[in-house]
């Protein structure tokens, strides 16, 4: 359901579009990702979504947040 949420989210940036959910097992459990011109968006089945532009450190928020930190991370 989380997954959905944020699939739908990201569909609204072309930029994402076509983009593809990737798997990586950890010990703190499954790490989902999607990666698409340089921005990185991960986030775990519980807790905050971290998005990563390039190299730079990244930047932790909510489901709800996640739209204003694409848009910012665009620009």
């Amino acid at each position: 359901m989380r997954d959905k949420s944020i699939l739908k989210k990201l569909e609204a940036f072309r930029e994402f579009d076509g983009a593809i959910i990737n798997r990586y097992p950890t010990r703190e459990g499954l790490l989902k990702f999607i990666q698409a011109y340089g921005i990185t968006v991960s986030w775990y089945s519980r807790g905050k979504i971290a998005v990563q532009v390039g190299d730079n450190d990244e930047i932790v928020c909510g489901t709800r947040e996640l739209s204003d930190v694409i848009s910012e991370a665009i620009q």
